[in-house]
């Protein structure tokens, strides 16, 4: 009997106790373990995502500066991202160039801007939003923060108007080698165009003091020039042209342009006695050999055809200034 009281007792006690812990058991296990809570926020769920970095982002009025949209998706999109069409100016900054959206892989986009800010402060560069295409979805919009530029001024704080400097006193700059050479190159082209007017002006005056004297002197003179000349190639190429020239004038037509099939024509019309057309072709068809055919010719044959040459001429003056009794000949034309 005592064993059995002592037996309900112990059962009262523990059930009691049962009974006054079961409350603080339920609640330890219906509070949430230190592993319970919301699940962590992956990278691909942030995605996509679209950043500007400026660089540098603090610039003087003018100074460049590089801005680079970065957008990051997780690869999947169906096309290629919408970036903004551009216009010349992106919020306070003027936009200089543009560059084009780059694939650079893993989902990863970037454009390249070049701006410049000519307004002192803190210009802002309002949000943009690019399209992102998905696939199976319609195209999300990712958008960036507005950006704050710092443009500072050049002159120094207080001072709207920087004062100018004292002029600096002259300094004599040393002529370089470039000059001087220069200098040489000028006046030795000065003295080959003086060489050549002089040259020019002389046979000009020539021409003119020709032109003043009668067919025949002139000719006489021009025959003296030649008798000086050693070269023989020379000395006949001059007699054709003297020769010719003397025609021309006496004869009355633009000889020394002319042929000798033409020169003989003309004679021909003008009725000048065959005799004398005969003996003028053959001294212009001498020449010609030595000036076009480059036929060999002696100092002895030239200077006969000089000789020739006058002669012909004394004959070319009788006939046309003939006696008075003698038939009316064309007049010449001088």
């Amino acid at each position: 009997m005592k064993y059995s009281a002592w037996g309900e007792r112990f059962t009262l006690a523990v059930a009691a106790l049962l009974l006054a812990t079961s409350p603080s058991l339920a609640q330890v296990a219906d509070k949430p373990t230190a592993h319970d809570g919301p699940e962590p926020v992956t990278e691909s769920a942030l995605l996509p995502r679209l950043t500007v970095e400026l660089t540098p982002s603090s610039i003087s009025i003018g100074d460049r500066v590089e801005a680079v949209l970065t957008l990051e998706t997780d690869a999947s999109q169906a096309a290629p991202p919408r970036f903004p069409v551009w216009g010349e100016h992106w919020g306070d900054a003027e936009i200089l160039t543009v560059g084009e959206p780059l694939d650079e892989g893993d989902g990863i986009w970037r454009q390249r801007l070049a701006l410049t800010v000519f307004e002192t402060g803190l210009a802002t560069l309002p949000a943009v939003e690019v399209q992102v295409p998905t696939t199976g979805t319609a195209a999300s919009v990712v958008g960036t923060e507005p950006k704050i530029l710092q443009v500072e001024s050049v002159l120094p704080p207080g001072e709207e108007e920087i004062a100018p400097l004292p002029p600096e006193p002259v300094r004599e700059l040393p002529a370089g080698s470039r000059f001087w050479w220069m200098t040489a190159v000028l006046g030795l082209a000065c003295a080959v165009l003086g060489f050549l007017l002089l040259r020019v002006a002389h046979r000009i005056r020539q021409t003119l003091a020709a032109m003043a004297l009668s067919p025949i002197d002139a000719l006489g003179q021009a025959l003296i020039r030649l008798r000086a000349e050693n070269d023989a190639g020379r000395l006949m190429t001059g007699l054709s042209l003297e020769l010719r020239r003397y025609i021309g004038r006496a004869v009355g037509f633009p000889a020394a342009e002319g042929t000798t099939t033409q020169i003989q024509r003309q004679l021909r019309e003008r009725q000048v006695p065959p005799e004398l057309v005969r003996d003028t072709l053959v001294l212009l068809r001498e020449a010609d050999q030595i000036k076009f055919a480059r036929g060999a010719a002696d100092s002895d044959s030239a200077s006969h055809r000089l000789d020739d040459t006058e002669q012909l001429a004394q004959r070319v003056e009788e006939w046309l200034q003939p006696a008075p009794d003698e038939a009316q000949r064309p007049e010449a034309v001088v």
